[in-house]
């Protein structure tokens, strides 16, 4: 003997108590989740395209050659002091 499985007849009879806000509504009010989605999709980090980024590229390069080929930092701008420095002594204790 088969046993009968139960029936869900109350699904079909659910209707919603209170109209549900239209999406515009939702945008309006600004706690709610539609809006918070929103705000944080514009504050996203929007990624550049290749083209974007060889173009940035580009022009860091046009517009800072001296730095690009000067080579050292301050510890080689020290060195090069004080041997200039060095060098001017020599001078001076030569004559």
């Amino acid at each position: 003997m088969s046993r009968i499985k139960k029936k869900r007849s109350f699904v079909r009879q659910y209707l919603p108590a209170e109209k549900q806000p239209s999406k515009a509504e939702l945008l309006v009010d600004d706690e709610s989740y539609e809006s918070r989605k929103k705000r944080a999709l514009e504050k996203k980090k929007k990624h550049k395209s290749v083209y974007e980024k060889e173009r940035e590229k580009q022009l860091a390069e046009q517009s800072e050659p001296v730095k690009s080929a000067s080579r050292g930092g301050r510890l080689a701008d020290k060195i090069k002091a004080l041997n200039a420095k060095n060098a001017k002594q020599e001078k001076t204790s030569d004559e």
